[in-house]
């Protein structure tokens, strides 16, 4: 499993590969916001993460249940980010039965394909949701929290308990300056907010800063980083209205010519794709307060400091889109869900 995992892996991350163009440019054609640009980033960073040595070490800790059946439900908000779970699933010798959504709809099939040919016996299926779930031992199951509701329904139609759910819905991310970055640490925001035009959860869309801390700079960066990854067209026509709308209504705001990017200033309230809110501070105590009493829907906080945050653990920026292969979605570790000993 590790060898074929790692040897497919090694493969992908050549950008001439046949297997990844093809899947690439068919992923291009779907319904969805990805860039090129962005695609080629997400598949190299994923590819990287699977070296033998990194494999090996998680699958010691994830524990073995050949046999069990694993239903993962999987979004499509950004390129292969369905791919941690079918990983953590195989590595546990469970069998991977996994949706695929239609905004990206070649990515993870290209990939398992590859993975079958190399080794035939893999235990990975691609299935209809309703199909995935029937017969289940156990459901991971990301997307919206509307999404959520309905599915928590099926599972408890199907007799999945909660224990053996992972239901993961909406969440946003932040970020706390001091005013002291410097201008590659702007860089790694830019890169946090605007990458995959910021419709991941571990994207930043808010931004706490010092009152005190001029906004030049920030603009800079992100110009600087949409002079290497352009916005796609349709975040380019939202935020064309939006930013109308933040100058109809008097909203304080700044954005980028050819509307690449869009800033708006005021409470700690998310906006659209690509629509940082930036948040003054007085004392930094105010951020870390913020976050403590919003927790429950952060997925993560990315700093140059180190932050009173015992609930949500604090990245560097630079790092919301390079997460570790064994990052923990809603604080949670597969490890935790696969890894304990089996329920009777």
């Amino acid at each position: 499993m590790i060898r074929t995992l790692a040897s497919v892996a090694a493969r992908w991350l050549d950008p001439d590969d046949d297997i990844r163009q093809d899947a690439i440019e068919r992923t291009l054609d779907a319904d969805n916001r990805f860039t090129e640009a962005a695609v080629n980033f997400a598949v190299n960073q994923q590819m990287s993460l699977l070296t033998p040595e990194a494999l090996t070490a998680w699958q010691a800790n994830l524990g073995w249940s050949p046999g069990q059946r694993v239903a993962v439900l999987n979004p499509g908000n950004i390129p292969f980010v369905e791919l941690q779970d079918l990983v953590a699933v195989l590595l546990s010798g469970r069998t991977w039965v996994g949706t695929v959504s239609s905004r990206s709809p070649a990515l993870l099939p290209a990939f398992v394909s590859d993975l079958l040919e190399v080794d035939s016996s893999i235990p990975a299926d691609l299935a209809a949701w309703e199909d995935a779930l029937g017969g289940a031992d156990r459901l991971i199951a990301s997307g919206s929290d509307a999404t959520m509701d309905a599915i928590r329904e099926a599972a408890d139609e199907e007799g999945l308990s909660a224990d053996r759910c992972w239901f993961r819905g909406h969440r946003i991310s932040v970020a706390v300056l001091n005013g002291q970055e410097a201008q590659d640490d702007l860089v790694d925001l830019a890169e946090d907010a605007l990458l995959h035009e910021g419709l991941g959860c571990r994207n930043v869309s808010i931004v706490f800063a010092p009152a005190s801390m001029p906004i030049d700079p920030v603009l800079d960066a992100m110009a600087t980083f949409r002079g290497l990854f352009e916005a796609h067209e349709r975040t380019v026509g939202q935020l064309k209205m939006q930013q109308a709308l933040l100058q109809a209504v008097g909203v304080p705001h700044a954005w980028a010519e050819g509307h690449q990017f869009l800033i708006s200033r005021g409470e700690a309230d998310p906006q659209g794709p690509a629509h940082i809110r930036w948040v003054p501070y007085a004392h930094r105590e105010e951020a870390e307060a913020w976050i403590a009493g919003h927790h429950t829907s952060i997925q993560g906080v990315f700093s140059t400091m180190k932050l009173a945050s015992a609930s949500v653990p604090v990245e560097p920026l630079g790092f919301a889109q390079r997460p570790s292969l064994t990052w923990c979605p809603d604080g949670r570790s597969h490890v935790d869900f696969l890894g304990h000993k089996d329920l009777p």
